[in-house]
């Protein structure tokens, strides 16, 4: 098979439902699943899969796609990456084109000295030299399920240990540094990392390991624990433990529980607490919040209040109000850690501290007010200023709002005074210091036109009605559900009915197909589209579109004729033609090209030269709602001004009716 066999096969085999449910949580939706976008923030799903025809589309920020493109937007991979790592899960070999990307090269090559290590690791440990590694996780009360369940290993107490079982399986000392399981000497040549440690290897959502932490058996070594550090395949700012274990467990639950530790987290999952993760490295990061974000709501951080993840916490509280996912914190009894608690005490009592857990701000706020509340009128002022530092940070002025009242309910503790007291001292610094943030009252009015200005320039009189193109989606997505249908669609519309040249070229292939005859495979039909301007991206959308338009013969053939209506009436030419009966002076409008205004136009905003009454602006706009005459259907056409007639159900042109907006809108300099 050549390449582009060897694609189509790939995505033949591949369960497009199964690849996307390990990293998003999917619900069916009719004949379609549908979940939570993991690329942009949402509440409401708008991310849908066609099990049928192998696509993907998120109606909420655009992207869409196949297998290809799904596993390379989420993993950050290349095509060949992509098309090695789908290859390799449905069985096939993957022939990579000439010149192939050299950082797949790599990606593959540490990840084949990565798989090695930990087979090499895991054999340790079963090994005669793992002995004491085995005393060690059974005094830790891991039963052999649960280290076999987490890939459990050990790395020999030897300096080449796993860089002899590397060459032995081809793998150069250079390219075992380069996946991070070695270090290179000063002197030349190189040396295992891990040594006398038990090994924890990090895998991502598919299982596949990506690098290693090692906890040490020696008493005496200073690091404790250590890890890979990033390579091509691992960033530890991304990496979140256990997720492979844990996915099913945060989309039933919706809520993730952070700790610290490998150890933690495996002791949780055994419990049967399986909910639990951990982030690499001390902070909770953007993009550990987007790969948790994928499957839950709500992420709980459990740690010891000293601990330096908490302190990271209360720095991050503005990223936290930034996402669609709330992030609270559970604080362990001093000197615990979710390991010691859950084997002592059992996993019910630690369920009973995330059950306790608060907000970030709250938990913040309240450090804050134990700290004044002893210190009389002074602390409350200074209270009040640090916590104004935490409530600034929350962009949401209703959720700030709310936060306000809480913290001085929290500082009151019942009494009526000090809750009053409080929360009047908590507004007025927001305000003090939200004022400050105020534009200066001198400000140029052109500086705070330039904005709405340009916005109005860029909805010129060329601009298509938003019914139009609505029309046109509706009707084409109606016509790729159904043969019958889309048979009719066909034959009542012309290519030159469609505005949209990427409908025009769906219209075309469509209308190949069914002349074809044979059965009719929508799927067809978008797979035989181009990639340009979007055209096989809006395809798939329309294939996943529910349609509210109902598919009688009489409404078609209305929308078809409204398209043709429409279509007679749009050729605007560039000269002004102004109708007889407008009231702007015929010699206002026949002097001047209209795209030379337009320019001009550009260039005084540009230089902060045009504000609401500029003659030229003025001018702009009067002259917009003239093309557009007194209704959406009237039209300037090349040979003279004509009217397709006031079509009462036509939506009226927002060019027009938003420059009169504009215009009538009052001046910032006095509001």
């Amino acid at each position: 098979m050549d390449q582009d066999e060897i694609k189509e096969e790939i995505k033949r085999r591949t369960d497009i439902v199964e690849l996307i449910s390990q990293y998003v949580p999917l619900k069916r939706a009719g004949r379609r699943m549908k979940g939570l976008c993991p690329f942009h923030q949402e509440k409401t799903p708008s991310f849908f899969v066609d099990p049928a025809g192998g696509f993907w589309k998120c109606f909420g920020c655009g992207e869409g796609g196949d297998v290809f493109s799904f596993l390379m937007k989420i993993e950050g991979l290349t095509f060949p990456e992509a098309g090695e790592r789908l290859a390799e899960r449905a069985g096939l070999v993957w022939k990579s084109t000439p010149g192939a990307d050299e950082r797949s090269q790599l990606r593959k090559q540490i990840q084949s000295a990565t798989d090695i290590a930990i087979e090499h690791f895991q054999a340790n440990l079963q090994g005669p030299q793992g002995a004491a590694a085995r005393d060690y996780l059974q005094r830790r009360g891991f039963a052999e399920q649960t280290v076999t369940e987490f890939r459990l290993g050990f790395a020999a107490n030897s300096w080449d240990d796993l860089l002899r079982a590397l060459a032995r399986k081809g793998i150069s000392g250079e390219m075992a540094v380069q996946a991070g399981v070695a270090r290179a000497r000063e002197g030349g040549g190189q040396y295992d990392w891990f040594r006398n440690r038990i090994i924890f290897p990090i895998m991502d959502a598919g299982g596949r390991v990506i690098a290693f932490g090692g906890r040490t058996l020696d008493p005496d070594e200073d690091a404790k624990y250590i890890n890979s550090p990033d390579t091509p395949i691992f960033r530890k700012g991304r990496a979140v433990y256990g997720i492979h274990l844990a996915w099913h467990a945060l989309s039933d639950t919706k809520q993730a529980v952070v700790v610290e530790g490998y150890t933690d987290v495996i002791s949780l999952h055994q419990a049967g607490l399986r909910n639990v993760v951990a982030c690499m490295g001390t902070a909770l990061t953007e993009d550990h919040l987007a790969v948790l974000g994928r499957y839950v709501d709500e992420v709980i951080l459990c740690y010891d209040a000293d601990a330096a993840g908490v302190q990271a916490a209360l720095r991050s509280v503005a990223l936290f109000e930034a996402r669609n996912v709330d992030v609270r914190i559970a604080v362990l009894p001093p000197g615990a850690d979710p390991d010691e608690l859950v084997r002592e005490r059992g996993g019910e009592a630690f369920k009973s501290i995330v059950a306790d857990a608060t907000s970030v701000v709250e938990y913040q706020l309240q450090l804050i007010f134990d700290e004044h509340k002893s210190r009389g009128t002074e602390g409350l002022t200074r209270a009040a200023r640090e916590a104004v530092d935490v409530l600034l940070r929350i962009p949401d002025r209703t959720r700030r709002d709310a936060f306000v009242v809480r913290a001085a309910d929290r500082w009151a503790a019942g009494d009526t005074t000090r809750h009053e007291a409080m929360q009047a001292a908590l507004r007025s610094e927001i305000w003090r210091r939200s004022a400050r943030g105020r534009a200066p009252k001198g400000t140029p009015v052109a500086d705070r036109d330039r904005s709405f200005i340009t916005e109005a320039l860029a909805r010129g009189p060329a601009e298509l009605p938003r019914w139009r193109e609505e029309v046109e989606r509706e009707l084409l997505s109606l016509a790729l559900q159904d043969q019958t249908v889309g048979q009719q669609i066909v034959e009542v519309l012309e290519t030159e009915d469609l505005a949209d040249p990427r409908h025009q070229r769906l219209w075309i292939a469509l209308r190949e197909h069914l002349a074809a005859g044979g059965e009719f495979a929508p799927h067809q039909v978008i797979d035989s589209l181009e990639e340009v301007e979007g055209t096989r991206a809006r395809g798939v959308e329309l294939l996943l579109t529910d349609t509210e338009m109902e598919d009688t013969q009489e409404v078609i053939a209305a929308a078809a004729a409204k398209l043709r209506k429409h279509r007679l009436g749009a050729g605007l030419r560039e000269k002004y033609v102004v109708p007889e009966e407008s009231p702007i002076p015929q010699d206002m409008a026949t002097d001047e090209d209209f795209q030379a205004l337009q320019q001009r136009i550009s260039e005084r905003i540009n230089r902060g030269e045009l504000s609401h009454d500029d003659p030229d602006y003025l001018r702009y706009q009067r002259l917009v709602a003239s093309f557009h005459g007194k209704g959406s259907a009237d039209f300037i056409d090349a040979r003279s001004a004509v009217s397709a007639g006031n079509d009462d159900s036509s939506p009226s042109s927002g060019a027009a009716d938003e420059a009169a907006d504009i215009a009538n809108e009052p001046s910032s300099e006095g509001s």
